[in-house]
């Protein structure tokens, strides 16, 4: 379907450090989202990812879009914002219901008269808000159903249900910080699911893999097998806390600490020391890893390892510690990007708002809307195999 000019697709994601934001279109001849406009500042007001100050997050926010709107010529149509904070996590719940029908046949209502039954299971649920509801496997009977179960006949049906959830009080300083900035948001997906749809292959998901994103303040964890995610957690540290840990270790100030993180000084320093330093965080962060992995029974137990990107994923010594630590292939998001955009984008921590843009609506109609808000994992499901190898 051809699109006209105002069709530009934005993706948010407010870091701690920075708020990027980009804006992309689709066009006939491109198999994925075509860049347009990218829009990066540093950001304050915002701590391990939520919003302390919303005056200061909405400005920044309407600044992005003005921003992309002035430098692709072209006006929104769509917005998209990722969640990355701490709090952003999930949890496992079993559901069950008695099939409806007369002829004992499996249907949509069955399937989400389960998932409400899972939903009570959730811990802490009334000061949570669901991000997104993934149903992981199905029984019929007691016996496990392999794919579609729509149509399939029995009496009891259970279901077994991943809660992406994030703080209620967060979710409403974000949803209130939107509308300061006069943002009418199409959707809000949890930041490492949408980074994942550019940077991990179908292989990799359904073989078992990690992704996990290490940002100024925040490190976040995805975990997929068979296709389906088992795991979306945070840990509160990131490549902010590696700087402070320099800073302290060398008596130096912060802005130096920094300089020599990413080796772009000529301060004299011990080398040696400085890789010690950055050893015992990236440590201290797989043990953290390994904590989250432990929840699921996956430490170890990924054949196609370990992802890493993000803002922080390039400090020095990162994959000798992680393969190290965490037992596991390592690999670093380096090139996926450049290949998925014609060169347009290059970091990695561009991608979950480049993910973003996948999951816009692809036509105006209100049931593709409609499919939107309510079908998450059915969507990206689709774009699995629209288009990624």
């Amino acid at each position: 379907m051809a699109r006209t000019p105002s069709d530009m697709i934005v993706g948010i994601d407010i870091g701690s450090g920075s708020l990027r934001a980009l804006g992309c279109v689709y066009e006939d001849n491109a198999r994925f989202p075509v860049v347009i406009a990218t829009y990066k500042k540093a950001i304050e007001g915002i701590d391990r990812g939520n919003i302390t100050d919303s005056d200061e997050a909405a400005n920044a926010i309407m600044d992005a879009i003005a921003h992309l709107e002035e430098e692709s010529g072209h006006n929104t149509l769509h917005t998209l914002v990722s969640l990355g904070a701490i709090g952003l996590s999930s949890s496992h719940s079993n559901g069950h219901t008695q099939v409806s029908r007369g002829d004992a046949s499996v249907t949509d209502l069955d399937i989400e008269n389960a998932i409400k039954d899972a939903n009570k299971g959730v811990p802490d649920i009334r000061n949570k808000s669901v991000v997104h509801t993934i149903p992981m496997k199905y029984k019929l009977d007691g016996v496990e159903v392999q794919g579609d179960i729509i149509g399939v006949r029995g009496n009891k049906l259970e279901v077994k249900t991943l809660f992406v959830t994030y703080p209620l009080q967060c979710m409403t300083v974000l949803k209130k910080t939107l509308e300061k900035a006069q943002v009418r948001v199409t959707d809000i997906v949890a930041g490492p699911v949408a980074e994942s749809i550019p940077l991990l292959t179908k292989k990799q998901k359904v073989a078992g893999v990690a992704l996990v994103n290490i940002g100024a303040a925040v490190t976040s964890l995805l975990v997929y097998e068979n296709n389906v995610p088992l795991l979306v957690s945070t840990i509160p540290v990131g490549g902010d806390d590696i700087t402070k840990d320099i800073a302290l270790g060398l008596k130096i100030t912060l802005e130096e600490a920094e300089e020599i993180k990413i080796k772009s000084t000529t301060i004299p320093h011990s080398k040696r020391r400085v890789e010690e330093i950055i050893e015992a965080r990236l440590e201290d962060m797989c043990v953290k890893l390994n904590k989250e992995l432990d929840r699921i029974h996956r430490r170890e137990l990924l054949p196609a390892g370990i992802v890493v990107c993000g803002s922080s994923s390039l400090v020095p010594r990162l994959e000798y510690i992680f393969r190290a630590e965490l037992k596991l292939p390592i690999k670093v998001a380096t090139n996926e990007l450049v290949r998925l955009t014609n060169d347009a984008l290059r970091d990695s921590g561009w991608a979950r708002c480049y993910g973003l843009t996948f999951l816009a609506p692809i036509d105006g109609e209100k049931e593709a809307f409609k499919e939107l808000l309510t079908s998450f994992i059915a969507r990206v499901k689709k774009l699995i195999v629209q288009f990624l190898p």
